[in-house]
């Protein structure tokens, strides 16, 4: 369970990281209700990834959905942020091959049916544009 002294911490130090947020004692209560089942580590990985990774003023499910992803300075694998596994997808998405023509994918049969049988039969389909 979260302790309200780090809790207290955490908050003071999004005030100071974000000129606009302002923390009242009402929200502060809203918020550690809805934070209180966070462990402190948890809680401490959150808002220090959330101060380095927010663009805007948090809100709490800012905090709360934050995966973190550096604790130290080391990757922190039971923790990853959404953050990363986006932008992890992207750089895959970036880096696929671009699909084969249809000029490449006819000669690569070409070969293949050379070496086995079995593409000849394919190799006719896609010389006729029926694949």
């Amino acid at each position: 369970m979260l302790s309200k002294e780090l809790f207290k911490t955490g908050l003071k130090e999004i005030e100071i990281a974000f000129d606009n947020f302002t923390m009242t004692p009402e929200k502060a209560k809203v918020w550690y209700k809805y934070c209180n089942y966070l462990s402190d580590q948890d809680f401490k990985v959150k808002i220090k990834n959330c101060i380095r990774g927010c663009r805007r003023n948090p809100t709490l499910a800012d905090i709360i959905d934050w995966k973190g992803y550096f604790i130290d300075g080391k990757l922190d694998d039971d923790l990853k942020s959404r953050q990363q596994e986006e932008e992890w997808q992207a750089q895959k998405e970036e880096e696929k091959i671009p699909p084969r023509s249809r000029k490449t994918t006819i000669e690569v049969y070409k070969i293949l049916s050379n070496i086995n049988p079995k593409y000849r039969e394919e190799l006719k389909q896609l010389e006729k544009g029926n694949k």
